[in-house]
């Protein structure tokens, strides 16, 4: 048998499954308990969607402070269905591992990191059961997490441009990846 962090498919189906079974155990919880598994939050996402889908503005949902996009992007939770109400909390899921995936590629790319090593430390993210509670729970953060990696590999990349509309998008998702411009524009000027 080889060893568990010789290749990514067995700590990326790991990482898959740990957020598959959660999103089953929320669906549960939230069905036969009193204490529910879905984030309060998840709730005001999926109303402001139900406003975009009227045609209405996200921000007509009280509470409601995040980029219309994310209103968007959980239209699908408006539609007829039970199951589609999590497709938010699924998308979350996977940015969580698309999140994972990009720490792996800038530790092997960027830092030449063996993938043995590389992937022991993706794993403290990817196999982190907080890290994949708090998605599966719907918190938009692997959402974002998926930006700063993202915008991290471009900028080791040297990929201004895209490390530019990442910085703006991520930006335009929540206020607090701004504090990465002025470290980042110090790295390129350094280099």
């Amino acid at each position: 048998m080889p060893p568990l962090f010789s290749s990514p498919i067995p700590i990326f189906t790991l990482a898959l499954l740990l957020r598959t079974t959660l999103l089953f155990y929320g669906l549960f919880q939230d069905t036969h308990s009193p204490l529910k598994y879905t984030d309060i939050d998840y709730f005001v996402f999926t109303d402001a969607a139900r406003f975009v889908s009227r045609g209405r503005s996200p921000y007509d949902r009280d509470t409601y402070r995040y980029t219309p996009l994310l209103a968007w992007l959980l239209l699908p939770t408006t539609w007829q269905g039970g199951l589609w109400f999590s497709f938010g909390k699924v998308v979350f899921a996977v940015g969580d591992i698309v999140a994972g995936w990009f720490i792996l590629l800038v530790l092997r790319s960027s830092r030449g990191m063996p993938m043995d090593r590389a992937l022991k430390f993706a794993s403290i993210w990817l196999l982190n059961p907080m890290v994949a509670t708090i998605s599966t729970r719907g918190s938009s953060e692997g959402l974002l997490g998926v930006m700063v990696m993202a915008l991290l590999w471009a900028v080791m990349q040297r990929r201004i441009k895209t490390a530019g509309v990442l910085l703006g998008l991520a930006v335009h998702f929540k206020i607090y990846p701004f504090i990465y411009a002025p470290s980042i524009v110090w790295w390129l000027d350094d280099s």
